[in-house]
C-alpha cells in the first residue's frame, strides 16, 4: 500500500477583519501561517471579492511579533545586500 504525503502548513493565527467598503462590510476570518503572516497586505472580501489594503500589528500577533519582526529585518538586510 503506497502512502499518501500531504504538505501541511502550521496555521499560527486566525484574523477577524471588517471588508472596508461601505456597501458590504462583511466580517471575514483569516488563518495565517507564519510565511503568509510575513507576507501579508490585505485580504480579498468572501462576499463582495474586493481588496482590502491591511496589514498585521502587534496586538495581533503579539505571542509571535518578535519574530515576524526579525525575520523581515533579516529580509531587508539580505535584499539591500543583493543590490550592492
Amino acid at each position: 500500500m503506497k502512502g499518501v504525503a500531504i504538505d501541511r502548513a502550521v496555521l499560527l493565527y486566525e484574523l477577524e477583519r471588517r471588508c472596508s467598503f461601505v456597501d458590504c462590510n462583511a466580517r471575514i476570518k483569516i488563518g495565517l501561517t507564519k510565511s503568509e503572516a510575513f507576507a501579508y497586505h490585505g485580504f480579498e472580501c468572501d462576499v463582495c471579492n474586493l481588496w482590502t489594503t491591511d496589514s498585521l500589528i502587534e496586538k495581533d500577533i503579539p505571542e509571535w511579533w518578535p519574530e515576524l519582526q526579525l525575520d523581515q529585518e533579516r529580509a531587508l538586510s539580505d535584499s539591500d545586500l543583493s543590490l550592492e
